[in-house]
């Protein structure tokens, strides 16, 4: 008989700062996994439990109702413990249900993982479309799990097999489009509003996967591979021109790492987008050592709105020697530049507290966020404090540092107590807190505020207040308040004068 698999997004959701006013983007991994399953004949439903606004009690009857074979968990590092604790209910629900938990968490804490979650029966490692159907095929045939490739699992002997690592996926086009039918995309409210005043009806889409740079505190080089693939240009159109056609779509989210990581491809698909007169705008995430001015003006022709790209650090030191990125400011100023001439929004993002980073060096970054505004005064700037995730050199750093203990678990919400986190603001994440001080991380973070003419909202401050868990948590957030306070005071006074 034919599984059955129901795939979940657990209630957190993806815990993405952007979507925290009620919009979010459609799930596109487990939309492929579902995709290729329906493609092979399999029963599968999606519940996206944040969108759906669901409790832990209509999770449960939602999985007692539609009765799966397998439950799939589709997991990041923000919200693992809301994973592990669904994989339970499901199997409270149901003891016979397989539990399959899969993401960029799973794939980079694997052992871990399985190790401490008895609730988890399964990991699946990396690119999942082919696996989930061998794994499908192999439960329907009474077939060993250990002819599927990608896995990690306990035997009946409680022992941890791990099966092999799974090939990628070179041709990305033999993928069907991800399956957005099967989940209510009318309740994404996934919407952009752009320069021109209109509030466009947003998609995301992603045409490759894979990252041939090196930046010491991502994982995507090892999740999805070095060597980036990508759809064809004309699988691209297919599907850009299906979001148009079926969801209305007035703006595009590319949801690639790197979309110019190919000129040639990208020209062509600029070429045909300018073409085809597509009344669309769109964002995308650049390197911006790897672009050129005129490759930016038929972006910008093409409807190019929002262009997303990492300086990361001010100190050309820390940014070449410790984060890996190998350019000097002078290209960043160069395409803030064009970005003002052409009249697209830059997106900068900024990490404060890398390895090493001193409070001098940092304080360069606060620098290079002045600058940005004077080069163009539209720049979209975000920052973030220094997240540490499983399997990247930082984790091996962090452990080397004492930053994180080396017996440290992923899987253990008791360990969190042993580590720097601000869940309010940055999600169940180990904070990479170095070389500065508490009140150092706030003066920097209320000082790019101060700069960006970004406020605190008063939502986030409840948000803080509730999250806060014992007394090291309050002695943070006091020192975040002291600090605004101290801002507040001084911007009321820049205005008196």
């Amino acid at each position: 008989m034919k599984p059955k698999f129901q795939i979940f997004v657990p209630p957190q959701g993806y815990v993405a700062q952007r979507w925290e006013e009620g919009s979010s983007m459609p799930p596109l991994g487990i939309l492929f996994l579902a995709a290729v399953l329906e493609r092979e004949g399999y029963d599968v439903e999606v519940v996206p439990a944040d969108i759906l606004r669901l409790s832990w009690n209509e999770i449960a009857k939602k999985i007692d109702d539609f009765k799966p074979d397998f439950v799939g968990i589709t997991t990041t590092t923000e919200n693992r413990f809301e994973s592990f604790k669904l994989a339970r209910i499901a199997k409270e629900t149901n003891p016979k249900i397989i539990t399959l938990l899969g993401g960029p968490h799973i794939s980079m804490a694997r052992e871990d993982t399985i190790k401490h979650r008895r609730e988890v029966d399964i990991v699946s490692i990396g690119e999942g479309e082919n696996t989930i159907i061998e794994l499908a095929k192999a439960f329907e045939s009474g077939d060993s799990l250990e002819k599927v490739k990608g896995l990690i699992f306990r035997d009946e002997e409680g022992e941890i097999i791990y099966t092999g690592e799974r090939p990628k996926i070179d041709d990305l086009d033999t993928l069907p489009l991800p399956a957005r039918h099967l989940i209510p995309m009318e309740k994404y409210n996934f919407y952009m509003e752009t320069r021109d005043g209109r509030k466009r009806k947003a998609q995301n889409i992603m045409t490759s996967r894979g990252c041939p740079f090196n930046c010491y505190f991502c994982a995507t080089p090892i999740n999805w591979g070095r060597k980036v693939r990508g759809h064809s240009v004309e699988r691209v159109i297919e599907e850009i021109e299906f979001l148009i056609e079926h969801y209305g779509a007035e703006f595009i989210w590319f949801y690639d790492d790197t979309l110019n990581y190919n000129p040639k491809r990208l020209n062509k698909l600029m070429d045909t987008i300018i073409e085809r007169k597509y009344d669309i705008k769109f964002a995308n995430e650049f390197r911006i050592d790897a672009i050129d001015k005129p490759l930016l003006e038929k972006m910008k022709r093409a409807g190019l709105e929002i262009g997303y790209f990492g300086i990361e650090a001010g100190a050309s030191r820390v940014r070449r020697n410790v984060v890996k990125k190998n350019f000097e400011i002078e290209k960043a100023y160069q395409f803030l530049k064009w970005s003002k001439e052409l009249d697209f929004i830059p997106g900068p993002f900024f990490i404060f507290s890398h390895h090493t980073e001193t409070w001098e060096e940092a304080k360069e970054t606060i620098d290079i966020i002045g600058k940005v505004k004077d080069i163009n005064p539209n720049a979209d700037i975000s920052v973030a404090i220094l997240h540490i995730y499983p399997g990247t050199p930082l984790e091996f750093i962090a452990k080397e540092e004492g930053i994180l203990p080396k017996d440290f678990s992923w899987s253990k919400e008791e360990d969190m107590k042993r580590v720097e986190t601000l869940p309010a603001a940055q999600g169940e994440v180990p904070l990479f807190k170095d070389k500065l001080s508490w009140w150092q991380i706030a003066d920097l973070v209320f000082r790019w505020s101060s700069v960006s003419k970004k406020s605190v909202s008063k939502s986030k401050i409840i948000k803080a207040l509730k999250s806060i868990r014992g007394l090291k948590d309050i002695w943070v957030y006091t020192i975040f308040f002291l600090t605004l306070i101290k801002y507040k005071i001084m911007n009321l006074f820049k205005k008196k004068d």
